[in-house]
């Protein structure tokens, strides 16, 4: 009997480590130029633009820039969309939640699709490259629009 409950409680615990470990809810680093936007397909090559999808299963999706990410994000079922991420200019390393990120569109930033948008964790950040580059401060839902008005 021993035996028996020893063996069920393993197999309930691999189960509970694959099921939390198939579930990501965190942003993963982007490999860069080894992954490919699962929107438009080009490798993903510029650490200031990646962004990332997570779906309600824990998939990762990954994004060569903000506005593949928006694009992508308005073509699948929002219910499927756990969380989406964006590569905070100021620093690479860090992600920022599409929900909590401040947004610049600026001219004189070169996103790689086009659309030249940047994200940032706060105003401090933002404002120290709009000084230098200039630009305009969107939200999200202002993205979405915006991505939208430009790729019909």
């Amino acid at each position: 009997m021993f035996k028996n409950n020893f063996i069920v409680k393993i197999f309930l615990i691999l189960i509970a480590s694959f099921v939390a470990v198939s579930c990501q809810s965190n942003p993963e680093p982007i490999a860069y130029g080894e992954d490919s936007c699962d929107n438009c397909r080009m490798t993903i090559s510029d650490p200031k633009y990646g962004a990332e999808l997570i779906s309600d299963k824990g998939k990762i999706f990954k994004f060569d820039s903000i506005e593949c990410l928006a694009a992508y994000s308005m073509i699948i079922d929002q219910k499927t969309i756990a969380s989406m991420w964006a590569t905070d200019f100021s620093n690479k390393e860090n992600f920022i939640n599409t929900d909590d990120a401040l947004f610049l569109r600026s001219e004189n930033l070169r996103s790689p699709m086009g659309l030249n948008l940047s994200a940032y964790q706060n105003l401090n950040s933002l404002y120290k490259v709009k000084n230098e580059f200039g630009g305009t401060n969107l939200r999200w839902e202002e993205i979405l629009n915006y991505v939208k008005s430009e790729w019909k």
